[in-house]
């Protein structure tokens, strides 16, 4: 009986070790970012489109934690980066456009999370901040 046991427990460990845990292949999923001061928070999700050009859907922006509507814009998108994603409030309720533009992004190379080298973002409304060093993470 206990030689049966030892037997299915040393298989079990056999086949269960060896393979690797899959990480993430590409920059498709949902993603969050939310400045310092946590006065801006934009979620969105990245989608794929064309075999090597990616698109935004499902973008949010909070602001002071209010949930509006938003749109969004890109530039010079390719599989592992983006050169500039805009993501602007479109909400009547939040009364002003409030923004966050990330110039410069790039996947880090297990799709973790995306670095940018630069962002603002308008809060309160018409101050312009400056960010450095952003990750947008993964939600």
């Amino acid at each position: 009986m206990k030689r049966g046991f030892y037997l299915i427990a040393i298989l079990s460990l056999l086949f269960g070790c060896g393979e690797d845990e899959v990480g993430f292949t590409s920059l498709i999923g949902s993603w969050t970012y939310t400045t310092p001061d946590e006065k801006i928070k934009v979620e969105f999700d990245i989608v794929g489109g064309d075999p090597e050009i990616l698109a935004v859907t499902n973008q949010k922006i909070f602001v002071e934690g209010e949930e509006g509507a938003a749109a969004v814009q890109t530039e010079v998108v390719t599989e592992t980066t983006f050169g500039r994603l805009r993501i602007n409030a479109n909400d009547a309720n939040l009364v002003r456009p409030y923004n966050i533009i990330f110039t410069n992004l790039k996947a880090n190379a297990d799709f973790s999370l995306i670095e940018v080298e630069s962002a603002t973002y308008t809060f309160p409304w018409p101050d312009e901040h400056e960010l450095t060093n952003v990750k947008i993470m993964r939600r």
